[in-house]
């Protein structure tokens, strides 16, 4: 447990970069036709699901090193549960070319890299996590 907490100490730093706003802004115009065929239910804000997601990555961190792990939301934990395209799948259209908006692949990686640390932490200080069946089917491997 050691070793996960100074990992996300580490990261921590990581996730105070800039947003990607132009990545995100390019991404829009790179896949536009896509994004006018979702559905009219779909409402669409790429910049505003992906801050919601790295927010709430963020926040649940800083939960965990301020040592107040029993006061994290019930619904912040539920979200680290899923990736930012399989919570916003309306967006898995662009899910295979992030790498090519290098801030915003960075970003996602990073953020992916603390929430899934945070569910092995979370689970491995046996914090009474209402989900803790989906927990064992989450893959835990990295990319670097």
């Amino acid at each position: 447990m050691n070793t996960i907490l100074k990992q996300l100490k580490e990261i921590k730093a990581e996730l105070r970069k800039p947003f990607p706003t132009r990545d995100i802004n390019k991404i829009c115009e790179d896949f536009r036709t896509e994004f006018l065929n979702l559905s009219d239910e779909d409402e669409v804000d790429v910049y505003e699901d992906f801050r919601f997601y790295c927010v709430n990555i963020a926040g649940t961190l800083s939960y965990v090193l301020e040592d107040k792990t029993n006061q994290i939301p019930q619904g912040q934990i539920d979200m680290l549960y899923k990736s930012f395209f399989e919570y916003y799948n309306k967006y898995e259209f662009f899910e295979d070319r992030i790498a090519n908006y290098n801030h915003f692949f960075q970003e996602y990686k990073t953020h992916e890299q603390a929430r899934k640390l945070l569910l092995q932490l979370l689970s491995n200080n046996h914090y009474p996590l209402k989900r803790q069946s989906l927990y064992t089917k989450i893959n835990l491997t990295f990319e670097k």
